[in-house]
Order: C-alpha cells, then structure tokens, then sequence
C-alpha cells in the first residue's frame, strides 16, 4: 500500500462505515420523505486519495451465501453485493435516496392513477460482466423469485416485490416500467441489490449457485477468491468498470474476531476495522507510546 494509506483506520460502532446498500430506505413521500441520519463519516476529496494499493478490512465471518435475500444472508453478504452488483439507488450525505447514476439516467413515477408505474431508464454503458446489457429481465427474473409467488425460492426478504403487478420493457432496451397494484413509497428500495438473472432466474440458480459463486456481476469491483481456510474474500477492481474506476486495486475482507481487531490494527495487519470505544483508546495509547519512544530515541542519538 502506499505511504499515505499505510496508516490503520480504525471504525467506531458509532459510526459504521457501509457501502451504499438500501435496504428500505422507509421514505414517506414519493419525492423521497425525510431525510433519514446522514453517515457520520469524515470524507476526503477523490484527489486527495492515492491510487492502488490493497485495503484489508476486518469482517465477522465468511458470508454462507453471496445471496442477500436468503435467510443466512449476514453483514458480510451485504457488503459484497454493495462492491460487485448494481445498487440503483444510494443514499447522499442526509440520509435521502437518490439514484445512482453508474446504473441509472433516471428514475421516477411517471403514472399514480389508475395505478402506480415507475420508469427507470438505465446508463446505457451499465452490463454485466458477461457483457450483456443490464435490463428488464434481469428485473423481471428478481421480481418473480422474491414475490412470494413460488415457494420454491427460498427468501427471507420479500417486502415490496409482492406489491408488483407486472414489469415490461419500455420503449427501448434501457427503459422497465413497474407497475404496482397500489401504491408503494418504498419503491426506491427494491431492486437493490440487482442480481443478474443467472441467479434469479430459477429455484436452483437462486436457492444453490449463488451461495459461494456469482455467475455475473456488475459493481466497481470483481469477485474473486471466497476462501473459508483463510477466512477471506478479495474483491479486485473491475476492469470493464465504466463508472470511475475505484481507488483500490482489491479489497480484501478478513474474518477477524472482534476481540483480536485492536491488535491487529495496531500491528498493521489490518486496515479497516469496526471496534469499540475501549479498543480505540487502546490504539490511541500504543500510538501515542510508540510516538514519545521514537522522540526520545532522536533526542538521545
């Protein structure tokens, strides 16, 4: 890693530091409600952060299933879907859901009566990495599987999809039209994550392929090596990425028990790490000693 990321960084509890993933964003209005709590999160300017380079950043265990909707869906789960497929919607600095727009030119709700339609028009650069475009089907073949419909999915997390009436192709390739069979304010948090529809499209694709593979993905990064011996995932930056490329050349999340985060901060052999308020004190302190040890050796030599 580069000088200027050398230094560990360690996270608060507090203030948990998450990909863009919109799990229910509970807007109240169509135009987006009230702002929900912005992340507590020190930003840095794009050209301030040096490029390449490997982040290690502590997680709880290796995910059982790169399926966000399966009931053993966790945390880690979560986290790689937000790097490796498309997240329509994120949230901005207050909190409020607004389109991404490496995935979308637009979206909105262009009917309410006699029934609600939302239109989104699709980043014509957006495919998997297969190189088929993203599109209706791939929102048909989620729709289909997390609609409760087919007990053969196995899902856990359905809320919205069961609200859907029908979904077609717009008038080009890049436009889906939702329709809903009443009104849903929440439509912001449906399809995000997206899957391709290699995973939706069957019971066995979604219940079996997707738990330790995914056969297509479409984010800023690439899946690469899911190893349970070592306890980690890497992510590689995706080189058919036609967003702004990522920073990082990988990201490499370690299963790290809690307890064990402080040291291993402090030792650089992390980089990232959720801890709590008695672990950064702890670093703080060993920081600080290391520091005056140093000073004293200069002033003695």
């Amino acid at each position: 890693m580069s000088q200027r990321r050398r230094r560990s960084l360690a996270l608060l509890t507090s203030g948990v530091l998450a990909l863009p993933l919109l799990a229910g964003c509970g807007a109240g209005e169509d135009e987006g409600g009230p702002a929900a709590a912005g992340q507590d999160i020190a930003a840095t300017k794009r050209d301030q952060v040096a490029d390449g380079g490997t982040l290690r950043w502590a997680v709880d265990r290796i995910p059982d299933t790169l399926n966000s909707f399966q009931a053993d869906a966790d945390a880690t789960t979560n986290r790689i879907a937000g790097a490796v497929l498309p997240q329509l919607f994120v949230l901005d600095a207050r909190g409020r859901p607004v389109a991404n727009p490496d995935y979308l030119e637009k979206a909105e709700v262009v009917e309410r009566e006699p029934k609600q339609v939302v239109l989104y028009k699709l980043n014509q650069q957006a495919v998997w990495s297969d190189g088929r475009e993203i599109g209706a089907a791939d929102f048909v073949a989620q729709w289909r599987a997390l609609n409760g419909k087919d007990s053969a999915y196995w899902t856990a997390r359905n809320a919205g999809y069961e609200r859907i009436e029908k979904i077609e192709r717009g008038k080009t390739d890049l436009e889906v039209k939702v329709t809903f069979v009443k009104p849903y304010a929440d439509w912001r948090s449906l399809f995000t994550p997206l899957y391709p529809k290699q995973v939706t499209g069957t019971p066995d694709a979604f219940n079996e392929s997707a738990r330790g593979t995914l056969k297509a993905t479409a984010g800023p990064f690439s899946l690469g090596a899911v190893d349970k011996k070592t306890g980690t995932v890497a992510l590689t930056r995706n080189p058919r990425w036609w967003g702004a490329p990522t920073k990082l050349d990988s990201l490499v999340l370690t299963a790290v028990p809690r307890a064990d985060r402080p040291a291993a901060l402090a030792e650089g052999k992390l980089d990232l790490a959720e801890i709590d308020r008695a672990g950064a004190d702890r670093i703080a302190l060993a920081q600080k000693e290391a520091a005056a040890k140093e000073a004293a050796g200069k002033a003695g030599s």
